[in-house]
């Protein structure tokens, strides 16, 4: 039971450190992009409802191409966030597949509570592994895309 708990107290500080920092990265993104991004379309809207030349089929148009930038932001984000966690949780499959194949036929309570221990810590690497570097990198794409992005959008405005 001591060691049950062990790896539950494991477990969940190994999540509270990984939503942290995907959360830090994410709000990062989110002001220096999102936010702004929404801003801008939300005013390249404005400029399509002042226009009082317009029919009610161009504003509507006009409304719909503000949008694309921004759409296409979130399913950026929206992508580039699962494949991640795809990749957290790939690591994680193949972590418990070793310890299965490793089991032998009827173990004893002491080689379960062994494999339980080998696949949190194989667990634990793979989400550390995907902290220290895949998300450096993911936050990079993201950037890069996202800058790209916002640009695209200032061209947009009517």
């Amino acid at each position: 039971m001591d060691l049950d708990h062990s790896m539950e107290r494991k477990i969940n500080e190994m999540q509270e450190t990984y939503m942290q920092k995907m959360q830090n990265e994410l709000t990062k993104l989110d002001r220096e992009f999102l936010r702004k991004m929404q801003a801008a379309y939300f005013r390249c809207g404005v400029k399509c409802c002042e226009d009082s030349e317009s029919s009610v089929s161009d504003v509507q148009s006009c409304i719909e191409r503000c949008e694309v930038p921004l759409t296409q932001a979130h399913n950026l984000m929206q992508s580039e966030m699962s494949s991640f966690q795809s990749r957290i949780n790939q690591c994680s499959v193949e972590c418990a597949d070793r310890a299965r194949d490793r089991m032998v036929q009827d173990p004893t309570e002491e080689q379960i509570q062994t494999a339980k221990r080998q696949v949190l810590d194989c667990a634990k690497n793979c989400v550390e592994t995907q902290l220290t570097t895949g998300l450096p990198a993911l936050v990079s794409r993201l950037t890069h895309q996202l800058k790209k992005l916002k640009s695209d959008q200032l061209k947009l405005a009517p």
